[in-house]
């Protein structure tokens, strides 16, 4: 038998026991994905000063009881419940008659059920409302709870927001996948920390930046949003772009940045401009993004970035690590699924880095992470690479690919260890060894890496049997 006062689906206990009749130890009780049907008796024995804390959740075998045997609210005798969660139970609006008898009752979560606001709205001490999947279509009544401060009404489509603007005291709100094609009802409340109108058919939100408390948005999944109003968010700490086709690219001030698989978003100069204002920036999260090399080095300019401590470039086209060197305080870096070949010997100079993920690349010689003084804490798994000497013959255009040459540019490519890695490499690069020769004996002596614009390359590579016409 529990002894803190809360009772889990893991506590183990009879209702026939004399000492659990009316549960009056009980603070919280919590049942969860029950298998068997709970009947209302149950809940009439839920009668004590001391619960404040009731969830059901997906009980939904009551489909198969008497009508007056299933829950009803208007049963229980509870007065100092403060949080009931019934979520995906087959509740229907009779059964919460008389909801608004809960004096202290401030956070209701009835979502995944066949309601309204009918008897929600009644209850005047919510501070948090949870409707999602309530097949919701008018939300009028909601003026009436002036103190909620969170709401989710998500997966509630074609909803009528016209008395939403009254919610003044609202500082987080949840509309995901509810078809919006605007947010005109949702400036007003400018009250707003965090949004969620993600999943909807949003292009233009031009009066965004009205928010000016918001400092987390998620608007993944918008398919032809344009993110440019983004920039007057002054006070945005967190935003998801997940799967967004973005139009224009003029953000960022940001202090975590997740940037992934956005189909036709490429994080060119415009967006490393931003980047480089944001000395506080943190963390940058721009996975299978066109962040090559030269990019990197040129535009974002990471000497600014003193306090970045997370980075994560995975799958970005990566040659090599050196554009890395200023960022001395990492303690977090994925550079996984690239092309690096050649792990600079400074990455030891990354005292802080304890979780470092480089598998996937073209690095065969790990001597130099070796030297890192967290060497012995670090998982082998995460950075021990592909060996391209122990593999079959590479493809001509496996070969293009593993040195990233498009129609672009070919960054950073150190020729000595792509040399090295397969015989085949140096065919491919016999004629272009020739005119480069100077550039190649200071690269040895210096380990100067050097970006080779791509029609140099094709000039070159084009005469070899390596590379189609």
């Amino acid at each position: 038998m529990c002894q803190d006062g809360n009772l889990e689906i893991g506590d183990q206990f009879n209702w026939g026991d004399p000492e659990v009749k009316n549960l009056w130890f009980l603070e919280k009780f919590d049942i969860q994905t029950l298998k068997l049907y709970i009947r209302n008796d149950m809940y009439v024995k839920l009668r004590n000063n001391t619960l404040k804390e009731l969830k059901v959740h997906n009980c939904l075998d009551q489909d198969y009881i008497d009508r007056q045997q299933r829950l009803n609210v208007d049963d229980l005798e509870l007065e100092n419940l403060e949080v009931l969660d019934l979520l995906n139970i087959n509740l229907d609006n009779d059964q919460l008659f008389n909801l608004a008898k809960f004096k202290k009752l401030h956070s209701l979560n009835i979502s995944y059920n066949n309601v309204d606001l009918t008897h929600v709205h009644m209850v005047s001490s919510l501070t948090k409302l949870y409707m999602r999947h309530c097949g919701l279509k008018n939300i009028d009544q909601i003026s009436s709870l002036v103190n909620l401060e969170e709401l989710d009404v998500s997966r509630n489509t074609d909803l009528d927001l016209g008395s939403l603007c009254k919610l003044q005291s609202l500082t987080k709100l949840s509309m995901n996948n509810c078809g919006l094609k605007n947010i005109d009802q949702i400036v007003p409340l400018i009250t707003l920390q965090a949004l969620d109108i993600s999943e909807n058919q949003l292009q233009i939100i031009d009066s965004i930046g009205q928010l000016i408390n918001l400092k987390e948005l998620d608007i993944r999944s918008n398919k032809q949003i344009d993110i440019a109003p983004l920039k007057d968010l002054v006070s945005l700490i967190k935003l998801n772009l997940q799967y967004c086709k973005i139009s224009q690219i003029s953000i960022l001030y940001i202090e975590q940045c997740k940037l992934r698989d956005n189909v036709t978003l490429s994080l060119m100069q415009e967006i490393f401009n931003n980047l480089r204002n944001q000395p506080d920036l943190q963390y940058v999260h721009a996975v299978d993004q066109t962040c090559h090399n030269y990019i990197i080095q040129h535009y974002i300019t990471l000497q600014y970035l003193k306090k970045l401590t997370n980075l994560n470039l995975e799958s970005c086209n990566l040659v090599s690590v050196y554009v890395l060197r200023p960022l001395i305080n990492l303690e977090y870096l994925n550079i996984s699924n690239n092309k690096i070949v050649y792990l600079d010997a400074n990455i030891k100079e990354m005292k802080k880095l304890e979780n470092f993920s480089v598998n996937n690349n073209l690095i065969s010689d790990f001597s130099s992470l070796e030297q890192h003084p967290n060497y012995n804490n670090l998982d082998e798994d995460d950075y021990r690479c592909f060996n391209i000497s122990e593999q079959k013959e590479p493809s001509k255009e496996e070969l293009c690919k593993a040195i990233k040459i498009n129609n672009i540019e070919c960054p950073n490519i150190q020729l000595k260890q792509i040399q090295n890695q397969h015989q085949s490499l140096k065919t491919a690069f016999n004629s272009f060894k020739k005119e480069i020769n100077t550039t190649m004996s200071n690269a040895r002596q210096s380990k100067i890496q050097f970006t080779a614009k791509i029609i140099h390359i094709f000039q070159y590579l084009n005469k070899s049997e390596f590379v189609d016409q």
